[in-house]
């Protein structure tokens, strides 16, 4: 077989060209990714050289490939990197960030396969569906492939010259991981991470990822200096294309190289991007809610958050929906929420400290937006309507405990084992279509923001601190059932305490509720505890998903909390807990008043404190109504399981909780007799696999929608702590002790009396930790949280919103918890 003629070479050079030698006019058959790196090393930054197969190169042309004379320049046994280059990637709207194939380390007489396996994913599964969720069309993929030489790198990553978490762009933020970068980009390896000022290369902040257990698993894979070093090419790279860019960067020992660099499309989009929180949700629905109960209320509070609000939302078309779910997870539109503040004369301010994104609030967020008159105008008939309600809070209250009286009569009055399928669906269905109507309350009591803001006000103008005045205030005077909850566990433990056989009971094997009614028969302590479920069963671990079961179903969590309280060495003493509290409360009221004049405390004394007053009654109602809330979703789960065991015994599922991964109009289809039951199984396998998917995402509390890919993949924090931590001061106070990390109610059995508790987030179900701990730290909350009102009315130090608490700090570790200036400094493990 003879070799390429001079025309080949020819031909080939025209349609594979060195990188060096792209022109504009090539860019769109280059694709994103060979184009980029073309400018680049056009521009003296240092990228490896290479050839750009042209989306137009034919089979004859790739024959014709050994012959280019830029490889014949090349040592024979040198190695290669072939990227796909996409036409259209890298851009500013679509990235196709690692959905295009990689192949590294390809040797010369194998680049013809590697180049057509980059080819062919074009039309991969994941780029026709990323493809189909963008709008792009399918019908005609074009695909550039880059080929370079091969860097051998001692370290490698990627790099944001904005940070996407935050949209701060004064600052690099930067992952890197020891050897080859594709394992960080892929999400296999947990990086090294680096936040890095523009203006003069200081180190914001660090942490060491868990890159498992090779040689170099405990050292960061890059030094001070080096991070310096890399931080001025980025910022270098970001300058030369004007805006921010997402870069794929190595190194190599002696020098860094850019291997890829795109737009950071979340960035630019900042402005206008609708944002999403789910800080509201995260404490009363588990990270992965199931599916039936995220549809549902996906659906119930966009209806109930309309009717409430009327036009002070702004149409759907314009700024999206109010809630809405990202991979099982419950988000709140919080555009929608500013343009409310703004309608209202509300700071973004006030409105993001009191959810718990303190550290989010930008200097635009300190002063209320001035709308349009038309939009004010056009808002008066529903601002008037939402201030009556709050002037008639108290009738609006009566309303509701009637509303939940009647329809908890008409739930728990038939015998619904003996009901056919159609009566049992009726009754939900009659709940769906009350359900935003049992939210308005809800809703009514959580803009207790406007109460507080008067308030703040107030303080800024004579310098005193807001939670220094009112926190303590909120924790004396009536407690609201949840902390009332607490109170009574603590006396159930104390009643236990005097009993041995109860002692000894909680001592063992406390894992069946009927297995302790039959232990415990005839003790004062068991009939104590059955008047306690009677109040409180009806609460539960994530109350809000009845896919979960309640406390009568499940007591664990509380014999659990009992046992450490009756192993612990000394009662609890509530009564000393109070006197503290009160006393906090007067000097709190003291310092505040040693401000104001003769005059001021007889005209802003009595206002002050008659807001303090009501905010303290709309946090023991929304409390309440919350209760009230979880007491129709317990009534309704028992209906909801009549189904689930129906469908177990005829066989259209395998057990009792598949039934919850099934959307509300799927089983009505089934019940109705518009849909075959046999079409369940496969729904709940592809949930199921769905679920797996979502499960191992770390999502963050605040973000835009496009920024959800680069998110994802700059996720992956762990490992111990060091130094100090930040958060929300929600609760005052100052406390020495060990951590105890409880990630999931499963683990409630882990809590020491004494301990800090260290949670994601808390809903009722963990009131009983609360009695044992000396303070908590949660990654999610604000002001109006479960967490946050538990702690105050406990007397406890805690902080809300402390960034990966659960992952950075341990059990075992001691802290101090500083809740008055917001720090967590630790100091180790105890011995």
């Amino acid at each position: 077989m003879t070799g390429p003629t001079n025309e080949d070479t020819t031909m080939t050079t025209l349609a594979i060209r060195q990188l060096d030698r792209i022109t504009a006019d090539e860019a769109g058959l280059a694709g994103g990714k060979a184009y980029n790196c073309a400018r680049l090393k056009q521009a003296g930054f240092p990228v490896p050289d290479g050839l750009v197969v042209l989306s137009t190169a034919s089979d004859a042309d790739l024959a014709a490939l050994a012959a280019h004379p830029w490889l014949g320049a090349l040592p024979a046994d040198a190695a290669f990197a072939v990227r796909s280059s996409g036409i259209g990637e890298d851009g500013l709207e679509e990235s196709f960030a690692g959905i295009h194939q990689t192949l590294l380390n390809v040797h010369r007489r194998d680049l013809r396969d590697a180049i057509a396996v980059c080819r062919a994913s074009g039309e991969s599964e994941q780029a026709l569906e990323y493809r189909r969720v963008k709008g792009l069309r399918s019908d005609s993929i074009e695909m550039g492939v880059l080929i370079q030489r091969m860097i051998n790198p001692i370290a490698a990553g990627v790099a944001f010259t904005v940070n996407p978490v935050t949209g701060r762009d004064d600052e690099h933020v930067i992952n890197s991981s020891w050897g080859l970068g594709e394992a960080l980009v892929s999400g296999q390896v947990d990086p090294d991470e680096f936040v890095v000022a523009k203006a003069d290369g200081a180190l914001r902040w660090t942490r060491a990822g868990e890159k498992g257990n090779g040689a170099n698993a405990s050292t960061l894979s890059l030094t001070p200096d080096r991070v310096r070093d890399l931080a001025i090419l980025l910022t270098a790279v970001e300058r030369h294309y004007a805006a921010p860019q997402d870069i794929e960067w190595c190194y190599d020992g002696g020098r860094f190289w850019i291997v890829q660099s795109r737009p950071v499309t979340a960035a630019r989009a900042r402005s206008c991007e609708t944002e999403w929180t789910r800080a509201n949700v995260a404490e009363v629905l588990p990270d992965l809610t199931s599916p039936q109960v995220l549809k549902a209320f996906e659906d119930l509070l966009d209806k109930a958050e309309r009717r409430y609000l009327g036009r002070l939302l702004a149409p759907e078309a314009e700024l999206g929906p109010m809630v809405k779910s990202f991979c099982g997870r419950l988000h709140f539109n919080l555009s929608q929420i500013k343009r409310v503040c703004a309608l209202a004369g509300v700071s973004p301010a006030a409105m993001l400290q009191s959810m718990g994104h303190g550290d989010e609030i930008g200097p635009d967020d300190e002063h209320a937006a001035t709308p349009g008159w038309r939009d004010r105008l056009a808002c008066v008939p529903d601002l008037v309507r939402l201030a009556l309600q709050h002037v008639r809070a108290a009738h609006v209250l009566r309303e509701h405990d009637d509303r939940t009286k009647r329809f908890l009569d008409r739930m728990t009055a038939p015998d619904r084992r003996d009901l056919p399928d159609t009566e049992v669906w009726s009754a939900i269905e009659e709940w769906l279509a009350e359900a935003p109507d049992f939210m308005q309350v809800v809703l009514m009591l959580g803009n207790v923001l406007f109460q507080e803001t008067p308030v703040r006000k107030i303080c800024d103008k004579i310098g005193f601190r807001f939670e220094r005045l009112v926190y303590p205030q909120l924790a004396i005077g009536e407690r609201s059932v949840s902390a009332q909850q607490a109170f009574d566990l603590v006396a159930l433990a104390q009643m236990a305490r005097r009993d041995p056989r109860v002692v000894q009971y909680l001592r063992g094997d406390t894992s069946h509720i009927s297995h302790m009614r039959f232990a415990l028969r005839g003790t004062a302590f068991l009939a104590e505890f059955e008047r306690f479920l009677a109040v409180y069963g009806h609460r539960g671990r994530y109350e809000y998903d009845w896919s979960l079961p309640r406390y009568n179903e499940d007591p664990t969590p509380l014999l659990h909390a009992l046992r450490a309280h009756v192993e612990a060495a000394s009662a609890t003493d509530v009564r000393a807990t109070i006197r503290r509290q009160e006393q906090e409360a007067a000097e709190a009221w003291a310092a505040f008043e040693a401000r104001l004049s003769g005059l001021q405390k007889w005209t802003i004394g009595r206002s002050v404190r008659r807001s303090i007053r009501t905010i303290k009654q709309y946090y023991v109602w929304r409390e309440r109504v919350r209760s009230d809330i979880a007491r129709v979703l317990s009534a309704l789960r028992g209906w909801h399981l009549v189904l689930a065991e129906r469908f177990v015994e005829r066989g259209w599922l395998s057990g009792r909780d598949d039934y919850f991964l099934l959307e509300f109009d799927q089983i009505a289809d089934v019940v109705k007799g518009r849909r075959s039951a046999n079409t369940l199984r496969p729904i709940v396998a592809d949930r199921r696999a769905e679920q797996s998917r979502y499960r191992g995402l770390r999502m963050p509390l605040l973000m835009r929608a496009s920024m959800l890919a680069d998110l994802l993949r700059m996720s992956g924090v762990s490992g111990g702590s060091s130094g100090q931590l930040t958060g929300q001061p929600v609760s005052g106070g100052c406390v020495e002790g060990e951590v105890v990390v409880v990630r999931d109610p499963a683990d409630f059995a882990r809590m020491k009396r004494g301990a800090i508790l260290v949670a994601p987030a808390t809903d009722p179900s963990w009131t009983p930790l609360f009695t044992l701990a000396a303070g908590v730290i949660v990654e999610v909350g604000g002001v109006l949280s479960h967490a946050s009102t538990i702690a105050r009315e406990y007397g406890l130090p805690a902080l809300a919103n402390v960034k990966h608490a659960t992952r950075l700090l341990r059990t075992g570790e001691r802290v101090t918890l500083d809740a008055n200036r917001g720090v967590v400094a630790t100091h180790g493990e105890t011995s």
